[in-house]
């Protein structure tokens, strides 16, 4: 089974990526694509990431989790020296960090996912959880190979991230076959502490510094992106 999720989650990574790699002749209109972008994860957490977590482990837990993001998130950021250097760092630098950011949001999200997983001891759940990673990867993958390819990464890298976000289901699935059952309050912690890392990344990273510049083409773009995200969740 862990083997099944891993295949599934990197799956879908690796066509989110594929279709990020078209994002690369836009990189005149960067501001275009992180507003498109922000709009997708904003809508991911707001119609799917979030509500999860309230349901899992209340709102209580679900606050706590998401402050607790917000501080590692910028914990994160003082390693990176961001608050020093952000004006004289190149954008490729910028690029980078940013994706860095996200790989670690969207590989502590998978890991209650894969725990879910490895708990189930129903067939059609379990069959029904593999589509969901499957397709739960694939926004996952443009945001997160977005930034990498403006950035010029090679492929041999690429598929390495693919290797790191994706093993947190199969260790999670490992996990949640030892345990016998759904711990749902540690997966509702996981999944908030990623809500908080993963939109401050958005809004510090990848809105503001676009944001700035042209407001309302920027925040037209976002929502163009929210509701891709919607019709995509409600589709699949």
């Amino acid at each position: 089974m862990w083997l099944f999720g891993f295949l599934c989650t990197s799956s879908g990574i690796l066509i989110g990526g594929t279709i990020a790699w078209f994002f690369k002749g836009l990189q005149q209109k960067i501001d275009l694509v992180y507003g498109i972008c922000a709009g997708i994860i904003l809508g991911l957490i707001s119609i799917e990431i979030f509500p999860e977590a309230i349901e899992l482990g209340g709102w209580l837990i679900t606050v706590v989790g998401f402050t607790i993001g917000m501080i590692l998130f910028e914990l994160i950021h003082n390693v990176f020296h961001y608050n020093q250097v952000f004006k004289k760092t190149s954008k490729k630098k910028i690029y980078i960090r940013t994706s860095l950011l996200l790989l670690i949001s969207f590989a502590v999200h998978n890991l209650p996912m894969g725990i879910t997983l490895g708990a189930s001891q129903e067939k059609e759940f379990t069959i029904s959880l593999l589509q969901t990673l499957l397709f739960h990867s694939i926004p996952e993958g443009i945001i997160l190979f977005t930034p990498l390819f403006l950035a010029g990464i090679n492929v041999f890298l690429g598929f390495l991230i693919i290797l790191i976000v994706s093993s947190p289901v199969a260790l999670g699935v490992y996990i949640g076959g030892l345990l016998g059952f759904n711990h749902q309050y540690i997966s509702a912690s996981l999944i908030s502490v990623t809500i908080g890392i993963i939109l401050m990344v958005t809004v510090s990273e990848i809105l503001y510094p676009v944001l700035i510049k042209s407001p309302l083409k920027i925040i037209i773009f976002t929502l163009i992106g929210f509701g891709i995200m919607g019709l995509y969740i409600k589709l699949f």
